[in-house]
Parts: C-alpha cells; structure tokens; sequence
C-alpha cells in the first residue's frame, strides 16, 4: 500500500511539472509570436521549449489526458 501512494505522488507530480512546462511554452508562443509547429524564433522561446522538450523525452511514461486525470484536476 506504501508503494503505491509513492508512486501515485510521484505521478501526479510529474504530470504536475508537464503541465507547468506546457503552460510556459503555449505563454512564451504568445509573448514571441511564434506560430504553433515552429521551435525556433527567439533565444528565449527556444531555451522554454528545450526545457519541455527535455522533460518529455525524459519520461518514460507519457501522460495524456483522461478522464480520471480530468476528474482530479476538476475536483481542486
């Protein structure tokens, strides 16, 4: 039981973190113009995005929405 609340924590806060990644990268596409598929523009654009594309390719789980993780994030 032990085991599996630790990994539930580190689980929601790893969807925590790509969520926070997520949100900079779609704020820094607004302050910069840059449109959608592109991933260069600006200096500062681009060390964001390195950040969450970093962060992605470092899970080894991805994450996608469901309606589990919609209900918890509904809940708060």
């Amino acid at each position: 039981a032990g085991d599996s609340i630790l990994l539930a924590a580190v689980s929601l806060l790893s969807a925590c973190q790509q969520m926070y990644f997520t949100l900079n990268v779609g704020r820094a596409r607004l302050k910069y113009k840059i449109a959608p598929p592109a991933v260069t523009g600006s200096l500062d654009f681009e060390r964001i995005f390195r950040a969450h594309f970093c962060d992605r390719s470092g899970s080894r789980v991805p994450i996608r929405s469901s309606q589990v993780l919609l209900g918890l994030c509904g809940s708060c």
